[in-house]
Parts: C-alpha cells; sequence; structure tokens
C-alpha cells in the first residue's frame, strides 16, 4: 500500500495568510491538482490540517481521510509525525500544500529508492534537502518522534537511515524539476500563471 500526505497546516504568512492550497494553477486549484495527481498513484491520501478548526475550511474530496497534527505548533514535522501514526502503508510519501506540479513518475521512483532505507529525500548539489517531496517509513518516523524532541525537519532526516536522491537523478525523469517548484506568495504565483 502507497500512502501519501498533504501538509496544509501552515499559516501561509509570506502569502498574507491566504490558504496557499485555493492558489490557482490554470483552472484548477493547487489541492485539486494535487488531489488528482496522487489519486493516479495511491492507495491511500490523507490531508493533515493543524488542528480541528482548520479541517472545516478545507473542500472535501471523495476517498480522502483528514487528519490533524498531533502536536500543534511545530510544523511541518507535526504533519508528518501524525501521517506517520495514521498511514496504512509501510511508507508514505509528504507534499506540502503549495507544490502544484506533483508527478506520480517522480513519486514511484522516490518509493523504489526508499527500499531498504528509513527515507528517501531528494538533495540539491549544494546539500539542501527536498524534505516535502519524501518518502519515509511510517515504523521509522514514528520511532523517531518518540524519542526525539527535535522538531526540525533536518533532524529527522539525519536521524533516519536516509537515502538521498540526488536531483540530477529525478531530472532524467522530470527533465525541469518542476516537482520541486513551491509557491509562497503570490508574486510567484503570477509567474507560474504566465
Amino acid at each position: 500500500m502507497k500512502t501519501a500526505l498533504i501538509l496544509v497546516g501552515g499559516h501561509a504568512s509570506r502569502a498574507g495568510g491566504y490558504p496557499k492550497h485555493q492558489f490557482i494553477c490554470g483552472d484548477k486549484t493547487f489541492l485539486e491538482k494535487q488531489v488528482e495527481e496522487l489519486s493516479a498513484c495511491m492507495d491511500e491520501l490523507f490531508i493533515v490540517c493543524r488542528n480541528e478548526d482548520q479541517k472545516k475550511d478545507i473542500p472535501e474530496f471523495q476517498n480522502i481521510s483528514y487528519i490533524h497534527d498531533i502536536r500543534e505548533g511545530q510544523g511541518p514535522s507535526g504533519g508528518i509525525h501524525s501521517g506517520a501514526w495514521h498511514a496504512g502503508g509501510e511508507y508514505f510519501f509528504v507534499t506540502a500544500c503549495d507544490m502544484p506540479y506533483l508527478s506520480c513518475t517522480v513519486i514511484v521512483y522516490l518509493f523504489q529508492a526508499a527500499k531498504g532505507y528509513d527515507a528517501a529525500v531528494p538533495v540539491w548539489d549544494d546539500g539542501k534537502y527536498e524534505p516535502l517531496c519524501a518518502v519515509y517509513r511510517r515504523d521509522a518516523v514514528r520511532n523517531f518522534y518518540e524519542t526525539s524532541d527535535d522538531r526540525r525537519l533536518s533532524a529527522l532526516i539525519q536521524g533516519l537511515h536516509t537515502n538521498f536522491v540526488s536531483t540530477h537523478d529525478i531530472r532524467l525523469i522530470d527533465p525541469d524539476l518542476n516537482v520541486f517548484c513551491n509557491v509562497n506568495d503570490f508574486e510567484s504565483l503570477s509567474k507560474i500563471n504566465i
């Protein structure tokens, strides 16, 4: 079973508080695009909110489960932690709601790269990670958060047996690396909608 999490719990401070999952790309919201793409290659899909109140503001989709952070106020780590407790699959994919160009081809590649590891995380030449376009092993994440109070994503990645996947390898599947495009503000949004 392949599980995916879409993290929608951020406060979108760079977008003036406007929910980024409602940004429009083409004729669909980011969230609609993500759900459509992930539904094509995942067995189970969770939308992870920061709390119960936020869940009321998220559009409803069929065959999608809505959960919220176990520990609120911990950023993306809170969403990943919660997802690890709900995921039915041994491995799960994580994305942020501001990444409109998900690719099943890349995601399936990351699932394959995670086999035998606790995570498969893309990494750029300068050493920067893409922790919100990555695959994690459910039990390893649960164990990490049971034994560590460090909520930095870098601590999670370094605390696991991680397969660091070069972006050069991903470029062979996604030549422009669109899968890593994230849109944090209205200026960036205007550039992708030209």
